[in-house]
């Protein structure tokens, strides 16, 4: 098994685009706003952007989900510059990684990691 798509609830899809491309600096490879859902390609999985549905699949959560990433550090400094909220800065975990949780401009939380090396 592996993971295939992370689908993240958005309220609105013209307004989380931008946040995604522009503060995160990730490229839309599919689907647009009229199609009800946009997707980008990670190294290994998809991240689908959907509208929310109330009751089912709503925003303003922490979606479990990590992105594991080079240099969190770096991200975490441009990120911030672009204006991209934190919960806080990458902190050490007992695992030896870094991690810290991003929240997105539908008020969704999820998390930025760093394998130990």
């Amino acid at each position: 098994m592996k993971v295939s798509t992370l689908r993240i609830p958005c309220r609105c899809l013209i307004e989380s685009e931008k946040f995604y491309t522009e503060k995160l600096g990730l490229t839309k490879v599919f689907g647009a706003v009229s199609e009800g859902y946009i997707g980008f390609q990670l190294d290994n999985a998809q991240l689908l952007l959907e509208l929310e549905e109330k009751g089912e699949f709503e925003s303003a959560r922490f979606l479990g989900f990590s992105i594991e990433v080079s240099n969190i550090l770096q991200l975490y400094n441009t990120l911030t510059e672009r204006g991209v909220v934190f919960t806080g800065p990458p902190e050490k975990q007992c695992w030896g990684g870094l991690m810290t949780h991003i929240i997105d401009c539908n008020e969704n939380t999820f998390s930025f990691i760093q394998g130990s090396s």
